[in-house]
């Protein structure tokens, strides 16, 4: 299980693998609370040195348990360690914790801001886009995904659409799908501007599972070094 997971996050499962390992976490609570370990350990590990410090004291503990006068000092120190680890472990997810609840506000924010309506499409056509986008500012966002599908069927590589369709799925709650579509749209090559990674990093803290946080973290960062569409925010974000 630890394989798979460490595949996960280090983007080395395909995206109907990923789909499904995403499906399992929403049902499995041993992988959750599997997943939610492994990123409390990396956090830890990067952070705070936590293996160097555990490795120091494992030396300690065997050198203490070869002389039996000392049971009572070796059981102190003991204790002692762990507490100190535990505590560790406890002050790092708490701040982790309260650093996922402050960016989830901030994604909230910018989705209320930036898509409470969609801009009119300026090609003059009464065309089927333009019907969703009507839709959409009405806040009818179900027959908007209604459009939205019927124009992917025709044209499933149309990044306007997919970038509707994504926000759309938002509004809806619908995070699975948002992240999906954000993902092909942050796949497409040679666009003037794509927002894709950007949106996606902010499907993944509104979804808010235990792998979201990371996930988040690594497209803000790509966004960040590649100079995508969103930097600024995303600058922003990440020192939060």
């Amino acid at each position: 299980m630890e394989q798979r997971i460490e595949d996960y996050f280090e983007r080395q499962l395909s995206d109907e693998e990923r789909m499904r390992f995403d499906e399992e976490l929403r049902t499995n609570p041993e992988l959750a609370d599997s997943v939610a370990f492994y990123l409390l350990v990396k956090q830890n590990a990067k952070e705070d040195g936590q293996e160097k410090l555990l490795a120091e004291r494992h030396t300690e503990w065997q050198k203490l348990s070869q002389n039996p006068s000392r049971t009572i000092t070796r059981q102190l120190i003991y204790y002692t360690a762990a507490a100190i680890v535990l505590i560790a472990f406890g002050l790092s997810w708490f701040f982790l914790n309260s650093g996922i609840k402050e960016r989830e506000q901030l994604a909230d924010v910018y989705v209320k801001e930036n898509f409470s309506t969609l801009s009119v499409h300026m090609d003059g056509k009464a065309d089927s886009l333009q019907q969703a986008i009507n839709e959409y500012n009405k806040g009818d966002y179900r027959k908007t995904s209604f459009i939205i599908q019927s124009i992917l069927k025709r044209d499933p590589e149309n990044a306007e659409v997919q970038k509707i369709a994504g926000i759309v799925s938002l509004k809806l709650k619908d995070y699975d799908g948002a992240i999906t579509y954000f993902h092909q749209l942050g796949d497409q090559k040679n666009l003037f501007s794509n927002p894709g990674k950007f949106y996606e990093a902010i499907a993944h803290l509104q979804r808010g599972l235990p792998l979201d946080k990371k996930e988040a973290d690594d497209l803000l960062n790509e966004v960040i070094d590649s100079n995508l569409e969103g930097k600024e925010e995303a600058v922003k974000w990440v020192n939060k």
